[in-house]
């Protein structure tokens, strides 16, 4: 007798990517907030605390009721999804999206890092090393996107080594793009 498979239900699949994609939209956002707090850290009072104040504010906001929310809502609809179809944990590719989601984790916590760093006012990144870290949620993006399309079509060792290869192009693309737009903060 052969097991029968249980359908993931369309509106838990829809409700995952969601939380995906506002997980990522938060994470881009307060990325562009850092920068723009790291920037203003350069600024003469009274402005500077004004614009600080406020980035703290913005950023604690974010982080806590929108990315952390998002992360949480996604890995629980992900367990979820292995509840109703555990025969996915046998499959290589579920391997590697294992260890991706905790690389996902590990970036977001170095994220949260950094807004209690910037809290304090103990960065000594400059604004445009915060805004090439940042290019690192577009890498992640980057490489789940492909990881999806492709799970079934490459070797998992030539795939991640052409996903980091390329995507370190496009994380140092973007960084150059973003540094030569004009009107673009320089570092403080």
């Amino acid at each position: 007798m052969e097991p029968t498979t249980t359908e993931i239900p369309a509106l838990l699949k829809a409700l995952h990517l969601f939380a995906l994609v506002v997980f990522f939209a938060g994470t881009f956002h307060i990325v562009r907030l850092f920068v723009a707090h790291r920037t203003a850290m350069a600024k003469w009072e009274p402005d500077r605390k004004i614009l600080l104040d406020q980035f703290c504010v913005l950023e604690r906001r974010a982080l806590y009721y929108t990315n952390w929310p998002a992360l949480i809502a996604f890995l629980i609809m992900g367990g979820w999804v292995l509840y109703l179809r555990p025969a996915l944990l046998k499959e290589p590719f579920m391997h590697i999206l294992m260890g991706y989601m905790a690389l996902v984790f590990a970036y977001h916590l170095s994220v949260h890092r950094l807004q209690r760093r910037l809290q304090r006012g103990e960065v000594k990144w400059s604004a445009w090393l915060i805004g090439l870290w940042g290019q690192g949620a577009t890498l992640l993006l980057f490489i789940l996107i492909v990881l999806l399309i492709f799970r079934d079509h490459m070797g998992w060792i030539w795939g991640s080594a052409g996903l980091l290869i390329v995507g370190a192009v496009v994380m140092l693309v973007g960084s150059r793009l973003r540094s030569s737009t004009p009107g673009t903060p320089k570092d403080a």
